[in-house]
């Protein structure tokens, strides 16, 4: 009317979803300069989007739904939930070339009054959704602000848990969100682990702690596999094929001409003189010549010392090379073991090699406060159709990158098994991925966020005993002294328990 720009009545849209991890240093710095932060740029359209719409303008975009629980989109959810959310409409995935799964958002430019929100689930049938109409304060009175199915299960679990969740996480996270966080406020925490009481409801963070463990920058160098194991045969087979490849491409001394004489000539050394030849030739031409990470090393099970042995002196700064000084490395479970798994992988934990992994540049020398500790672990990224988390003890080892892990606060008397059991139940997988991380990763600060109920001494117990037996069958399958179906059929059965058990701690 007076010629000024008033903005647009509809915005409409579907940006492009480019990561940041995937952008120059020079993008991130002019979306800083603007934003004052730097994400997914759907994440900044949405901000430009809100600053050009007039008041009661309508946005509506398509973008991935990852918005809807991942921790760094805290800030979006934060603006669509000042608004007034009109509809949000979870589209899946329907393309079949297509890499997210995506959704519909409008909003109107609205301070929101609790308003009812639209939320149409097409994720089954896109031309026929779901229809649920709900109040949009439930999404702001659930922890983190996560944006969830209002299923009559999902309803039911925010009755439950969403305001009292919502609080502890208000008043714990920037206590427990990093390592570095749970040891400064040490004293807090512990004196509050002191007041619980069975029934109490709490944070995973606040009871365990732990985080990223080792890199060694040159696995090659320091980890071996023990020859008893499955993955000693892989070993045994590559060899001889990456010790031709290296004759083929570099001048050496040896006379390899083909894979049979470089088998034969490898079965007239001893494991001794083959790490010394492979040490050599890495030395030689340069660390990754048979390939990022490769393991060449095979010992004998008799090699690992037994870590309940070991002084806090040698598990801080290596053991005399004298003595035996291979320790069980956790080195993450690709195959995704539940319950447990004995690692084939051991470290060269010597005086020499840690007191070198501890200043080598190419090595993060992290989590080192936690090694020769059992704790659990999970497989970081599953399936988009898994049902279960894959969970497992973690033993007393030292553990790299991909095995992170917590450990329990010896002064509140909750064991890694009794968490084990809870994350490989239903109910805690269903929970993370509806109210804390939608996608197929589970980070350590999504398990941080998990609710725990203290549960009394005698339920305590049977969660024990769930995952004892649990142990015993993937024990007995290891030594092959059960079938696999027989162990599968049996696992089963014990699933069926927990998630009751489970079921019924929770109320739900």
């Amino acid at each position: 009317d007076d010629g000024n720009y008033i903005g647009f009545d509809v915005v409409i849209g579907n940006p492009p979803y480019i990561s940041t991890k995937g952008t120059t240093a020079e993008f991130k710095k002019a979306l800083e300069k603007e934003y004052s932060f730097a994400d997914d740029t759907y994440n900044h359209f949405f901000f430009k989007g809100n600053e050009i719409l007039k008041d009661k303008g309508v946005l509506t975009f398509i973008t991935p739904k990852t918005f809807w629980t991942t921790q760094t989109k805290r800030n979006l959810r934060d603006l669509l939930l000042s608004q007034h959310l009109e509809y949000i409409f979870d589209t899946a995935n329907p393309f079949e070339s297509a890499m997210v799964d995506t959704c519909i958002t409008s909003f109107s430019k609205v301070a929101s009054k609790n308003e009812k929100v639209i939320f149409l689930d097409g994720s089954k049938d896109l031309q026929a959704p779901l229809r649920y109409e709900v109040a949009q304060s439930i999404f702001i009175d659930t922890q983190n602000s996560v944006i969830f199915k209002p299923t009559e299960y999902n309803m039911k679990i925010h009755s439950l848990y969403g305001k009292k969740v919502k609080e502890l996480y208000e008043q714990w996270w920037d206590k427990i969100s990093t390592s570095k966080n749970i040891t400064k406020y040490s004293q807090e925490l512990e004196a509050y682990r002191k007041s619980l009481k069975p029934g109490d409801i709490t944070l995973l963070g606040c009871l365990t702690e732990g985080g990223v463990g080792l890199q060694t920058g040159n696995n090659g160098k320091y980890i071996a596999v023990r020859k008893s194991t499955k993955w000693a045969k892989n070993i045994l087979e590559s060899r001889p094929k990456k010790l031709l490849e290296v004759v083929k491409r570099y001048k050496t001394d040896l006379k390899i001409t083909n894979e049979e004489v470089a088998k034969t000539y490898l079965a007239t050394l001893s494991e001794i003189e083959i790490t010394t030849l492979f040490d050599g030739l890495k030395e030689k031409f340069g660390r990754d010549i048979f390939g990022q990470g490769y393991i060449y090393r095979l010992i004998e099970d008799d090699e690992v010392a037994d870590v309940e042995t070991l002084t806090q002196e040698e598990k801080d700064n290596g053991i005399d090379p004298s003595k035996k000084f291979y320790v069980p490395y956790d080195k993450g479970d690709k195959d995704g073991n539940r319950w447990y798994l004995e690692t084939p992988f051991a470290i060269a934990w010597n005086k020499e090699n840690v007191g070198y992994l501890k200043t080598d540049p190419k090595a993060r020398y992290q989590g080192y406060q936690f090694y020769f500790r059992e704790g659990f672990c999970w497989t970081f990224t599953l399936n988009e159709n898994s049902e279960y988390q894959k969970t497992r003890i973690k033993e007393k080892s030292v553990n790299d990158v991909n095995a992170m892990a917590l450990y329990p606060f010896e002064d509140i008397n909750l064991s890694s098994k009794f968490y084990t059991c809870l994350l490989n139940s239903y109910y805690i997988f269903y929970y993370k991925r509806s109210f804390i991380n939608s996608s197929s990763a589970f980070q350590i600060n999504d398990a941080r966020q998990i609710p725990i109920i203290i549960p009394a001494s005698e339920t305590l117990e049977t969660f024990e005993k769930l995952f004892n037996s649990a142990i015993e069958i993937k024990k007995a399958t290891s030594l092959e002294t059960i079938s696999l179906n027989e162990a599968e059929s049996k696992l089963s059965e014990i699933q069926e328990k927990l998630d009751t058990i489970v079921n019924e701690l929770y109320g739900i």
